[in-house]
C-alpha cells in the first residue's frame, strides 16, 4: 500500500501511468519483504528455534557489513517511490494484535494435536493417550499465559499489586525482591507461584459463615450483630447463593452473574435475589452477592456470610456434597432453641467437620426459655452431639432481641474477635514460610545458571524423561477434566427422563409400604434432588481422584528434584467451593396410582410416571437445563483456579530439569546473576540494616 497523491492533478514530467506506478510499489515492497527474510537468515544464530534451517557461515563483522547495504537498498528504494511522489502508507496494524493473530493460528494448530484428531492418521497408541493430551494442555497453558501477558493483565498488575502490599511486612519486600529479580532474569516459570501468593496476601478477612435449618433466625441475628436489616427475614429459605457481608463505608450491594457480569442493585432488591421467593431456583442465575456494611464489628476484616440451609444434602453425609459448602474460616451453626435438635443439624455439623472447618455451635432465639431452661437445652445439644458425632463442643446462647442483645455481644467480643487475630497470625506464617521456600526455589535456580555457565554443573541425578513424562500426565489429565466435567454437565442439563425414572423406581418401593396413600409433594422434591445429586456425586467424586492423582504426581516430580515446593490437596480443592445447588421452582403436587396397585408393580410404575409428569414433568426439565448451564459456567471457573495451581507447580519444575539438563543455557549477565543471588541470599542481613537504619 502507499499515499495515493490526487488523481485529478496533471501529469508530472516523467510521471509512469497508474499500473507502471502500482508494479514499482509493490517490485520495492517484495524486494524489502527479501531483505526482511536475508535479516532472518543473518540472525537465525541467534534464535533458539529447534527447527533452523540454515548453518551460519557468516562472521559477526560480516553480518554488520551485509546490515549496512542493506540499509543503503532500503534507503535506495524508498528514493524510487519519491521519484514518482509516492511513499509508503503508514503501519495500521498494531504489533499486539497481529501477535495475537498468530497465536490464535498457534491455538488451533495444538488443538488438531488431540488424539481424536491424530486418530485420522491411524490409532493413538493407548500408552501414549496421556502423554498426548499433556503436551497440548501444556503447549496451550503457554499460549493463553503470552496472550494475558501481552494484554497486560501480568507484568504490571502483579507489580503494582506487590508495591501495594509491600507496607505491610518485610516478607512482602522479600517477594516484591524475588519478582523484580524473576522479571529481570526471564524466569518466567515462577510469576504464577508470585501471583498466587500475592492474591492469598490481598486477602485479609476472616470469613465467619452462618448455617442452620430454614427459619432458624440465621437473617436475623446476623441482621442484629451488624444493627441493620439489610438481610430479608421470613420462612422462605434463601437460594444457593451465599450472601457475603464485608464492612464498607456506605451500604451497596453487588451481584455477581454466572456470565461472570456485575452489577449494583438497591438494597431494596436484595430479596428480589437471594430469597426463593423473589428468585426461584435461581433462575437468574447468581453465583455469588456482596454487600458492603458500614458496622464497626466488620472493620477489623470479618466477613460475614448468610448461607442456604443444607436439607438432605446434611442428612446424606456423602463426602461429595462437601463442594456445598462455602469457603470460610469459622461456620456457626445455629439451633432453634424453640425445637429439638435434629438430624438435620448433625448432619450439618458432620459436613463441616469432614471439611476440616472449625466450626461453632449457636442456640439461637434464646430468649424463648428461661435462663434455667437454657442450660438445660444447652446440656442436651452437647450430649446429643457428643453421642452422634463423638465431639465435644461449645454451645453459645445468642439472640437478636434487643433485651437480650448481651447475649451476641459477649460472643463476638469473647469468641468471633480473639479467632479473628490467630487466623491472621496463621495466614501470616503459612505465606511467610511459603515466600521462604520460593526465594530457596529461585536462589537454585540462579545458582543453575552460573554452574551452567561455568561448566561446572553435575549430571542430574534423576532421569529428567521420567520427570517430564509424570509432568505431561498431570497436567493433562487435568487439562481434559474441564472439557469432560463440561460435557458430563450438559448431559446432566439434558436428563430429566433418567431423573424421573429413578425417582419412580424410588416411588414404587414406598408405595408397596403405603399402599392407597399419595406421595407428598415434598417427599418428591426430596427424591428429585437425590436423583440429581447422586447423579452430580458421580462427577464430583472424579473431580477428587484426578486432584488426587495429580498431586501426588506433582509431589512425586517434587521429591525427585528434591524441590521443597510441593502443593497440596487442600489448595486444588479449594477451587470446588460454591458449587451451584439444584433447586425446583416450587414444589411438585403429591401423585398415587389409586386402584393401579391391584395391577402390579408395572401398572404402578406407570401411573406413577404418568402423574409425576403432569406434576412437575416440564418444571423437571426447565430446571436441569438451567442447573446444567449453571455447572458448566462453574466448572469453568473453578477447573481454571485448579488448573492455574497446577501449572504454577508445573512450570517451576520443568524449569529446573531444562536448567538441570542444560536445556536452557542462556547468554545471561554472569556478574547481575551473581548480584541477584547474593541479594536474595543476604535478604535477612539486608532486612536487619534496614531496620537499624529506621530506628536510627
Amino acid at each position: 500500500m502507499f499515499e495515493r497523491d490526487d488523481e485529478s492533478r496533471e501529469r508530472f514530467p516523467g510521471e509512469l501511468n497508474g499500473p507502471q506506478r502500482n508494479r514499482l510499489l509493490s517490485t520495492c515492497q517484495h524486494i524489502d519483504k527479501l531483505l526482511s527474510s536475508v535479516e532472518h537468515i543473518l540472525h537465525e544464530t541467534a534464535s533458539e528455534s529447534p527447527f533452523r534451517t540454515h548453518i551460519v557461515d557468516i562472521a559477526p563483522a560480516q553480518t554488520r557489513v551485509i546490515e549496512d547495504y542493506i540499509r543503503r537498498l532500503r534507503r535506495q528504494l524508498l528514493r524510487a517511490l519519491e521519484w514518482q511522489h509516492m511513499k509508503p502508507a503508514k503501519p495500521e496494524i498494531p504489533a499486539t494484535r497481529a501477535v495475537l493473530t498468530n497465536l490464535a493460528f498457534v491455538d488451533i494448530a495444538v488443538e488438531e494435536l488431540r488424539p481424536h484428531y491424530m486418530r485420522g492418521s491411524g490409532d493413538v497408541p493407548e500408552d501414549a493417550t496421556d502423554e498426548l493430551n499433556g503436551v497440548v494442555h501444556e503447549l496451550r497453558s503457554l499460549v493463553e499465559e503470552m496472550e494475558r501477558y501481552l494484554r497486560q493483565e501480568l507484568s504490571i498488575d502483579l507489580e503494582s499489586r506487590l508495591q501495594k502490599l509491600e507496607k505491610t511486612g518485610y516478607d512482602l519486600a522479600l517477594l516484591r525482591r524475588i519478582e523484580q529479580i524473576v522479571t529481570r532474569q526471564g524466569l518466567v516459570e515462577f510469576r504464577s507461584r508470585i501471583a498466587s501468593l500475592a492474591e492469598r496476601l490481598e486477602d485479609h478477612n476472616l470469613e465467619v459463615a452462618f448455617f442452620g435449618r430454614v427459619s432458624s433466625g440465621k437473617s436475623s441475628l446476623l441482621n442484629a450483630l451488624l444493627e441493620t436489616d439489610v438481610l430479608p427475614v421470613g420462612v422462605n429459605p434463601i437460594t444457593a447463593v451465599p450472601t457475603k457481608l464485608r464492612y464498607g463505608s456506605k451500604l451497596r450491594v453487588e451481584v455477581t452473574y454466572g456470565s461472570g457480569r456485575s452489577e449494583l442493585i438497591a438494597v431494596e432488591q436484595l430479596a428480589d435475589v437471594v430469597t426463593e421467593r423473589g428468585n426461584p431456583g435461581n433462575l437468574r442465575n447468581v453465583v455469588k452477592t456482596l454487600v458492603d456494611v458500614p458496622s464497626s464489628r466488620l472493620q477489623k476484616g470479618i466477613v460475614l456470610v448468610d448461607t442456604p440451609g443444607l436439607g438432605s444434602l446434611a442428612k446424606k453425609g456423602a463426602a461429595e456434597t462437601l463442594a456445598y459448602l462455602p469457603a470460610c474460616d469459622l461456620a456457626l451453626l445455629l439451633i432453634d432453641a424453640g425445637n429439638t435438635l435434629n438430624e438435620e443439624d448433625i448432619g450439618t455439623l458432620r459436613l463441616l467437620y469432614e471439611a476440616g472447618i472449625p466450626s461453632l455451635v449457636l442456640l439461637s432465639k434464646a430468649d424463648l426459655l428461661a435462663r434455667g431452661e437454657r442450660q438445660e437445652a444447652i446440656a442436651y445439644v452437647v450430649e446429643q452431639i457428643q453421642s452422634e458425632l463423638g465431639i465435644m463442643v461449645q454451645v453459645h446462647p445468642v439472640s437478636c432481641v434487643p433485651a437480650e442483645s448481651d447475649l451476641l455481644e459477649r460472643f463476638f467480643e469473647e469468641e468471633l474477635l480473639p479467632r479473628f487475630g490467630q487466623a491472621q497470625t496463621l495466614r501470616e506464617a503459612s505465606v511467610a514460610r511459603k515466600i521462604g521456600t520460593l526465594k530457596d526455589s529461585v536462589m537454585a535456580a540462579l545458582d543453575t545458571i552460573l554452574n551452567r555457565q561455568s561448566r561446572e554443573a553435575p549430571e542430574p541425578a534423576v532421569d529428567p524423561a521420567g520427570l517430564e513424562s509424570q509432568l505431561r500426565v498431570a497436567t493433562g489429565e487435568m487439562g481434559e477434566l474441564g472439557r469432560n466435567l463440561s460435557r458430563a454437565f450438559l448431559e446432566l442439563g439434558e436428563s430429566s427422563k433418567a431423573v424421573m425414572d429413578s425417582v419412580v423406581e424410588r416411588g414404587v418401593g414406598w408405595y408397596e409400604l403405603h399402599p392407597g396413600d399419595a406421595i407428598a409433594g415434598r417427599l418428591l422434591d426430596e427424591w428429585i434432588r437425590d436423583a440429581v445429586g447422586e447423579r452430580l456425586n458421580s462427577q464430583i467424586g472424579h473431580v477428587r481422584e484426578v486432584v488426587e492423582r495429580t498431586v501426588l504426581s506433582l509431589q512425586g516430580v517434587a521429591e525427585g528434584l528434591r524441590n521443597d515446593e510441593i502443593p497440596s490437596a487442600e489448595e486444588l480443592e479449594s477451587g470446588l467451593r460454591d458449587l451451584p445447588r439444584f433447586e425446583l421452582a416450587e414444589l411438585p403436587g403429591g401423585v398415587g396410582a389409586g386402584g393401579w396397585r391391584w395391577l402390579g408393580r408395572r401398572a404402578v410404575r406407570s401411573a406413577l410416571h404418568r402423574g409425576l409428569q403432569e406434576n412437575a414433568g416440564s418444571m423437571l426439565q426447565e430446571a436441569l437445563r438451567r442447573y446444567g448451564y449453571a455447572l458448566r459456567e462453574w466448572s469453568d471457573r473453578a477447573i481454571a483456579r485448579m488448573d492455574a495451581v497446577v501449572r504454577s507447580y508445573a512450570d517451576t519444575y520443568r524449569a529446573q530439569i531444562h536448567r538441570m539438563t542444560g536445556m536452557e543455557e542462556q547468554s545471561k549477565d554472569r556478574g547481575q546473576v551473581q548480584r541477584d543471588l547474593e541479594s536474595l541470599r543476604n535478604w535477612r542481613a539486608g532486612v536487619n540494616t534496614d531496620i537499624a537504619a529506621q530506628r536510627a
